[in-house]
């Protein structure tokens, strides 16, 4: 049950990164987990890199409700 938790959190932390990212020109993926900047320096353009993490999110938090559904 705590995994689920843990699942759900990160799903939303990923969710809100990606809403936060996906104005920017380009994104790098770094220790900071992820690095927006205002011109073509990043690997990723922001919305691909917005979407994929907006994306997971979605997986992981759905993917955790399912935890729960079947937990006993």
């Amino acid at each position: 049950m705590l995994l689920s938790f843990a699942m759900m959190a990160t799903g939303g932390v990923f969710i809100f990164r990606g809403v936060g990212v996906i104005d920017c020109q380009s994104v790098s993926f770094s220790r900071r987990f992820a690095t927006c900047f205002e011109n073509d320096f990043g690997a990723i353009p922001g919305t691909i890199a917005g979407g994929a993490l907006i994306a997971v999110g979605i997986v992981l938090f759905f993917a955790a409700m399912a935890r729960f559904a079947t937990v006993r």
